[in-house]
C-alpha cells in the first residue's frame, strides 16, 4: 500500500514539474541548460526517481504475474477439461448415431433394405452427375451403412473423392472395392490412371497389366501400356503389348507407328519391315513413312 502511495506522490510531483518547464519553456529556450547546476541536480534526481519507478513497476508485475499464474494453470485445465467433454460427447453422438443407424435398419425387411439402398445409390449418382458433391457423398456412405459391402456405393463414393480432389481418400476407397471385386478390371484401370496422374509409373503399369489379364479385349489400354513402357525403357515388353493392340486392330494406323518405333527400339528388322508394309497399305500419306524406312534400313 506504501508503494502505491509513494509512486501516486511521485507521478504527481513530475505533473507540477512538468507543467511548470512548460510555462517556462521560452524563458529556458535560450539558457545554456546542460550546465546549470540546478538543472543537473534535477536530471540527476529525475534518473533516481525514475530508476526507482521502473524497479516498482517491475516488482509488480512479478508479484501480479506470481498471482496470476495459478488462475492461468486453472484455465488450461479447464480448457483441456472441456476439449475432452467435448470428445466425449462426439464419440457419444457418433456412437448414438450408429446404433439408431442399425436399430432402424434392423427393422427393414429384407426388401426394404434393397429397395432403400437402391434408392440411396440412385441418388448419390444422380448428384454426383450434377456436381452435388457433398449430397452425393451423403447419400454414398449412407448406402454403405445399410450395406457394407456394396460395390457400386464404394464405387460412387470413391468418384466423389476424385471430384474433390481427395486422391489418398479415392484410391483407399477404390483398393477396398477391388477387395470386393478382384477381377473388376475399371476399377483397375482408375488406379492406373491415378498412379500415372501422381507421376508413379510403374505402379500405373502394374494395374495396367493386372486389368489387361482380367479384361485382354481392349486395344486401347494396351497401346497406352506400351507407351508407359517406353517411358521406363522396358522395349521388349512394350512390343509384346502394341502386338496385342495391333492384333486387335489390324488396321490401326496409331497402333502400327507405334509397333514400327517399338520394334526399332528393340532392333527387330522383321517385325519393323513388317509393320512398315502395313503401315504403308493402310496409311499411304503417312509423312513419318520415310523417315521410319531410312531408320529401319540401319538395324
Amino acid at each position: 500500500m506504501f508503494n502505491i502511495l509513494f509512486l501516486l506522490v511521485v507521478l504527481i510531483c513530475l505533473g507540477v514539474i512538468g507543467f511548470v518547464v512548460w510555462k517556462k519553456t521560452p524563458q529556458l529556450s535560450n539558457l545554456d541548460v546542460e550546465n546549470l547546476p540546478q538543472e543537473k541536480t534535477s536530471r540527476k534526481k529525475h534518473e533516481i526517481i525514475k530508476k526507482r519507478i521502473e524497479v516498482h513497476s517491475r516488482e509488480v508485475k512479478e508479484k501480479l504475474g506470481a498471482k496470476l499464474r495459478p488462475f492461468d494453470k486453472m484455465w488450461r485445465q479447464l480448457q483441456l477439461k472441456f476439449r475432452v467433454y467435448v470428445g466425449k460427447i462426439e464419440r457419444l453422438i457418433h456412437h448414438e448415431d450408429m446404433i439408431k443407424t442399425k436399430q432402424e435398419h434392423s427393422l427393414l425387411t429384407v426388401e426394404e433394405k434393397d429397395a432403400k439402398l437402391k434408392n440411396l445409390i440412385q441418388e448419390g449418382e444422380q448428384n454426383l452427375h450434377h456436381g452435388h458433391l457433398d449430397k452425393a457423398e451423403h447419400a454414398f456412405i449412407a448406402a454403405i451403412k445399410i450395406n457394407a459391402k456394396s460395390a457400386p456405393a464404394y464405387r460412387g463414393l470413391a468418384e466423389v473423392y476424385l471430384k474433390k480432389d481427395s486422391v489418398e481418400e479415392a484410391k483407399q476407397t477404390f483398393i477396398f472395392l477391388l477387395q470386393l471385386e478382384p477381377e473388376n478390371d475399371a476399377v483397375m484401370v482408375r488406379l492406373a490412371e491415378m498412379a500415372e496422374s501422381q507421376n508413379n509409373i510403374d505402379e500405373a503399369i502394374e494395374y495396367y497389366q493386372r486389368a489387361m489379364v482380367a479384361n485382354d479385349s481392349l486395344s486401347p489400354r494396351f497401346a497406352h501400356l506400351t507407351e508407359l513402357l517406353l517411358k521406363v525403357n522396358q522395349p521388349l515388353v512394350a512390343k509384346e503389348a502394341i502386338l496385342q493392340a495391333v492384333e486387335l486392330e489390324p488396321q490401326n494406323p496409331k497402333y502400327l507407328d507405334l509397333l514400327i518405333e517399338t520394334a526399332i527400339l528393340c532392333q527387330d528388322k522383321k517385325l519393323a519391315t513388317q509393320a512398315y508394309q502395313n503401315l504403308r497399305l493402310v496409311n499411304p500419306e503417312n509423312s513419318k513413312l520415310a523417315d521410319f524406312k531410312g531408320r529401319i534400313d540401319k538395324i
